[in-house]
């Protein structure tokens, strides 16, 4: 691969190109790499990934090509064999955002360099004994994303490519209304009373799935607690902690909404942290995009008052009042 048509084909900012290096390091996979049929993909996205027809058919058209996109093809194949190394690696893979001048094709390679890992990821899945109901409901995450993507973007795509490097490694598993991931505390971490190193569960809130109610929520962790200590006994010493870090933990938006609502009974089960030194910063960038769907710059008098939910973020907005992401420890 010429290293200028490569560098000006893929369009890397600054800060990315040194993954230019990395993707050289890793190398091509012994092998190759064999994709699915673009028609097998689509009706796979469809049926079992609850992706919309619309987003599938987009990345079934977007299908990698060696001979007519051969750098593409290159970084296809770096991912593939990063993501199978790692298999059962934490964190997620922070890949570079690629060129907009290639399209389509540029802007599903990574959905594709993770589909091709999906064997695999089930093979691990079934070594260690998670249900093939596990399994699906985890991957179905995707069409949630796909669907978020056309709203906050207006074309098909996968931004958040990257959250999927953890699904696709084996890294956080969907039981019930709630995402579950395996997160050892890294250096600097607010949690007291934890040491940098020790794994804990790192919940997610994913949109869809159903009413956010106590019920469904507090069912998703007793299922936990019988799920990791038998699938991931090797990765616990003891009980597993349940860490969350996310705006919906503010507790300032808790005193706007009614004592019962399911977000106020929600950020009562955890024990907050204090702040951190980017709490505001991060807070708006997530509300705006998870509550309102909405990148970019903002008019707060503008922004949708559909729901209580949506009111209560939006008048915050325009009074200045500045949701946080918060951390929590779940409380038993």
């Amino acid at each position: 691969m010429n290293p200028t048509r490569l560098e000006d084909r893929l369009g890397l900012a600054e800060a990315d190109k040194h993954w230019y290096q990395t993707w050289e390091d890793i190398g091509a996979p012994d092998g190759g790499v064999a994709l699915p049929s673009a028609a097998d993909t689509e009706r796979l996205l469809v049926d079992h990934l609850t992706a919309d027809p619309e987003d599938a058919a987009a990345v079934a058209q977007a299908r990698p090509d060696p001979e007519r996109d051969p750098e593409l093809w290159w970084v296809l194949e770096r991912c593939h064999r990063q993501l199978r190394a790692d298999m059962g690696g934490t964190g997620m893979l922070m890949w570079p955002k690629l060129s907009r001048e290639l399209g389509a094709p540029g802007r599903f390679v990574y959905l594709w360099a993770l589909l091709s890992v999906m064997r695999h990821t089930l093979e691990y899945h079934q070594a260690r004994g998670v249900p093939p109901q596990v399994s699906w409901a985890t991957f179905g995450n995707i069409g949630e994303k796909l669907r978020l993507n056309r709203a906050r973007y207006g074309e098909p795509g996968l931004e958040v490519a990257f959250w999927f490097t953890l699904h696709f490694r084996g890294a956080i598993y969907r039981l019930g209304r709630l995402e579950f991931c395996l997160e050892p505390l890294g250096p600097g971490h607010p949690f007291n009373g934890h040491d940098e190193g020790e794994m804990t569960l790192g919940i997610h809130i994913p949109g869809e799935g159903g009413p956010f109610s106590p019920q469904a929520c507090r069912l998703a962790v007793d299922t936990a607690e019988e799920f990791f200590p038998v699938m991931f006994g090797d990765r616990f010493t003891g009980r597993p902690v349940y860490t969350c870090t996310s705006w919906l933990l503010d507790p300032r938006l808790g005193k706007r909404l009614a004592p019962g609502s399911n977000i106020t009974v929600f950020q009562n089960r955890f024990e907050l942290m204090p702040p951190g030194p980017k709490a505001t910063e991060n807070g708006e960038k997530d509300v705006l995009l998870f509550a309102f769907n909405h990148v970019g710059p903002y008019d707060p008098a503008r922004l949708p008052r559909s729901s209580t939910l949506l009111r209560v973020l939006a008048d915050g907005f325009q009074d200045g009042t500045g949701w946080q992401v918060r951390s929590g420890i779940w409380r038993r």
